[in-house]
């Protein structure tokens, strides 16, 4: 992957995107693999290469997950806890189907920060967005309805990735939207009814993306 497609990364200079390249290293990772556990020393900042990576919390008995965010090629793990007072990785992460990503060794990261400004102030703007996008996720929780939280999602992901998007299995879409499965699956069945979204097996089409929106209120 070109690290210039990565948008933390994306208004880098050709030098600093070199720089960032002869450090980073590809890890494969085989379907239901972890890539690092909650509580681990943080070691290094991972860019999703190609597949899906789920991130997710256990709770206390160590049983039920919950599912914090799923991640793309061209997105970062670990950007914030890099930052935190005591690094360790605040939850989980594990590949939801065969995937690679490029590991930047945390001291490399942390010099090429230091060296080069522009890599510092593309963080901060990322950083900053990725706190927009948590309190975007607040609201909607707490205000929507599951519908709407749904409808959101999709178009969130129809804009991200494109027609086909991958859909997450139902309990891991019910813990990013903040409900239960068997609301998952009587809203997707809804919304297939009436043709607003088409399925393939777990991949999604919006053939009408304004249609979908009218249904967010």
């Amino acid at each position: 992957m070109d690290l210039s497609q990565v948008p933390l990364f994306r208004e880098l200079d050709p030098k600093d995107l070199e720089a960032l390249a002869r450090e980073a290293r590809p890890r494969p990772l085989q379907k239901g693999e972890v890539l690092f556990l909650e509580g681990e020393p943080v070691r290094a900042l991972f860019v999703v290469q190609k597949g899906l990576i789920k991130v997710y919390k256990l709770d206390p008995e160590g049983r039920k997950q919950v599912v914090l965010h799923v991640e793309g090629p061209g997105r970062v793990l670990a950007e914030v806890a890099l930052f935190l007072e005591r690094p360790t990785y605040p939850a989980s992460a594990e590949a939801l189907e065969e995937s690679q990503v490029l590991a930047i060794p945390k001291e490399v990261f942390f010099r090429l920060v230091e060296e080069r400004p522009p890599l510092a102030r593309a963080l901060i703007r990322y950083l900053a967005r990725r706190q927009g996008q948590l309190l975007h996720l607040l609201d909607r929780l707490v205000f929507h309805e599951v519908r709407e939280r749904l409808c959101e999602f999709l178009l969130e992901e129809l804009r991200a990735k494109g027609q086909g998007f991958p859909l997450p299995t139902n309990p891991e879409l019910a813990a990013l939207l903040g409900t239960v499965p068997e609301a998952v699956s009587r809203n997707l069945g809804e919304l297939y009814r009436r043709g607003l979204i088409r399925l393939s097996g777990r991949k999604v089409e919006i053939p009408n993306p304004m249609a979908l929106e009218e249904e967010i209120l």
